[in-house]
């Protein structure tokens, strides 16, 4: 039987460990989601030990600098770390230690695509949270056996609050659904960089997953096409549909019968013309080539940051469901003044949400948050994000 000096010091160095602020992770931490992510966190809760992770320690003491200074907090703690996350060894060597693991730097596709997720997983990482968006990555990630760390993927705006959105406007319909519709809309990028534009223009490329007359499908050249118009609250804007996974993964999950669809508008409307008629003429194996996708997102950014100096910064998502068995239906709407914050304060309010309330496994949000509760705590935190102007169900 340990002496008693023994077992105090063994119960202090428990309780001290207990108590010790929780360490986050944040790979592609330079990049203007991370430093979004690092932002939100450090706003909601001071004492965490933020890390950026990044290839450029010049850009690292810049996102640190940049982060510090919009918390204005001195308790504060924003470190950084030099990390190329597709290196499998150093990834897990990173993840050594960390509470949570949040990965941001997509795009989602290639090679190593996977190591941050299994790093954190082989690490015994407790939580893990990405902001994913090919089907063809969830598929994989959701396939390894994470019994120690609880990972979401998906979990940014959209898709992300989206997903919940979804179930939560199903059950407020408390009926069995027949078409699901997600409507997104973002004027300016809020400085979000390159990045979100290979993605956007990569997705033109590739089939578009949905549901349609109740079976999953993947629809050719059907990304960029089948413009409408879509009412937000007080905004009427373009949509046209884009391969997001959750019009086929939350479709799935809520055994929709009838059909479903994914889609984005952007302003000023001249750029949706115009993507239009590049997707007209443009062949899909072209939009798919990570040179043509990556070239044009670098020839396109200087336009894009001078037109969003002009239309300015805002985010909208509309989810409609409709009944198979009435005539009813229910929308859900959330407002945002900016694109690149919603994303980032999502994410990171998936992340507290998970260090309070963790379960291990590798999920969805519409899997996560199927049971109310834990869906009404979490649309509690996501529709109160500073900057947020409008949300209702209903």
């Amino acid at each position: 039987m340990p002496k008693l000096p023994a077992l105090l010091c063994c119960t202090c160095t428990a309780l001290t460990l207990a108590l010790a602020p929780p360490s986050v992770l944040i790979v592609g931490g330079t990049g203007r989601i991370g430093t979004a992510v690092a932002i939100h966190l450090l706003q909601r809760r001071p004492e965490l030990q933020i890390t950026l992770a990044g290839r450029s320690a010049e850009r690292g003491r810049a996102a640190a600098v940049e982060v510090a200074a919009e918390v204005a907090a001195e308790a504060a703690d924003c470190g950084f770390l030099e990390l190329d996350y597709r290196d499998a060894a150093a990834m897990r060597a990173a993840c050594e230690g960390q509470d949570a693991v949040v990965h941001v730097a997509g795009p989602f596709v290639g090679q190593n695509k996977l190591e941050p997720l299994k790093a954190a997983i082989a690490s015994e990482t407790p939580v893990y949270v990405d902001v994913s968006d090919p089907l063809e990555y969830i598929d994989e990630a959701k396939a390894l056996d994470a019994r120690k760390t609880s990972a979401l993927l998906c979990a940014g705006a959209f898709p992300g609050f989206s997903n919940v959105l979804a179930v939560e406007a199903a059950h407020l319909l408390g009926e069995p659904v027949k078409d699901l519709n997600f409507s997104y809309f973002t004027a300016g990028l809020g400085g979000s960089g390159a990045i979100n534009l290979d993605i956007t223009n990569y997705g033109f490329g590739p089939p578009v997953p949905r549901i349609v007359a109740g079976e999953a499908t993947r629809t050719e050249n059907y990304a960029g096409t089948d413009f409408g118009t879509i009412a937000y609250d007080g905004l009427n804007a373009e949509c046209w549909a884009w391969p997001f996974p959750e019009a086929a993964t939350t479709g799935e999950f809520l055994k929709i019968t009838g059909s479903s669809r994914a889609g984005m508008g952007t302003a000023p409307a001249i750029w949706n013309t115009v993507l239009r008629l590049m997707v007209a003429v443009v062949p899909r194996k072209w939009w798919s080539s990570k040179r043509f996708s990556e070239g044009l997102a670098r020839f396109s950014e200087p336009l894009v940051r001078v037109t969003d100096a002009f239309v300015g910064e805002a985010h909208a998502m509309r989810v409609d469901v409709s009944s198979a068995t009435s005539e009813r239906s229910v929308a859900a709407v959330q407002r945002h003044d900016s694109f690149r914050r919603c994303v980032g304060q999502s994410c990171a309010e998936f992340v507290l949400d998970a260090l309070d309330q963790a379960t291990p496994g590798v999920a969805l949000p519409e899997e996560r948050y199927a049971d109310r509760a834990p869906r009404e705590r979490i649309l509690a935190r996501l529709s109160t994000t500073p900057g947020t102007t409008g949300y209702r169900v209903g």
